[in-house]
């Protein structure tokens, strides 16, 4: 929960910077947050996943090109590259690794038969895929201004829809995980009584 209210407030520190001062002192703004999130994970877990270390390459590369060769383009590249990234994390766990990611981090909560949890898989490295595509032809066709509109509000807005309607999808599927999970912990948590009275 706690990085997911620091990079909200990211966002936010990001829009409004943008809006008053210009894209190159928001492009310090996401470098400054990232960096600061690594050095944080660093030191309070004593280690930093590859992902971040990528993130944080991608970062300082792209942002640090913005800011000098004073050329935003760079700036809005990285939602693509992390999109991709990720992507590519997902397809070498599914096709090297013989995992399957999305069920990593939901497999506890959700009970899916094998084909299941694979089109889900594959749904989002599909999903991310076509999100760095869209993120290029924004920062190439479109204004700025509209760029940043659609990286603060227009992706994340759309990948909470496909959330949502994926829940909706698997809803039974999250009762019948939770179900087992809480009766495996041997609790009386509520959540588990709502869910039985479903």
């Amino acid at each position: 929960m706690g990085r997911i209210t620091y990079n909200l407030a990211t966002v936010v520190v990001f829009f409004v910077v943008f809006k008053f001062s210009g894209i190159y002192a928001a492009t310090i703004v996401v470098m400054t947050s990232v960096v600061a999130e690594v050095l944080w994970t660093a030191l309070r877990h004593k280690r930093v996943s590859r992902l971040q270390w990528v993130g944080l390459f991608l970062v300082i590369v792209l942002g640090g090109a913005t800011l000098i060769f004073r050329n935003e383009i760079f700036i809005k590249w990285r939602p693509t590259g992390v999109y991709w990234l990720i992507a590519l994390a997902f397809l070498v766990s599914m096709l090297a690794l013989g995992k399957n990611p999305i069920r990593l981090i939901l497999g506890r909560w959700v009970t899916l038969a094998d084909p299941r949890w694979t089109r889900l898989a594959w749904s989002w490295v599909g999903i991310l895929t076509a999100l760095g595509f869209a993120n290029l032809v924004v920062a190439y066709q479109l204004s700025t201004d509209i760029w940043v509109n659609w990286r603060v509000f227009g992706a994340p807005g759309l990948i909470l829809a496909i959330i949502v309607a994926q829940c909706i999808w698997l809803r039974k599927h999250v009762a019948a995980g939770m179900r087992a999970y809480f009766t495996e912990k041997g609790t009386g948590n509520p959540e588990s009584e709502y869910l039985n009275a479903q």
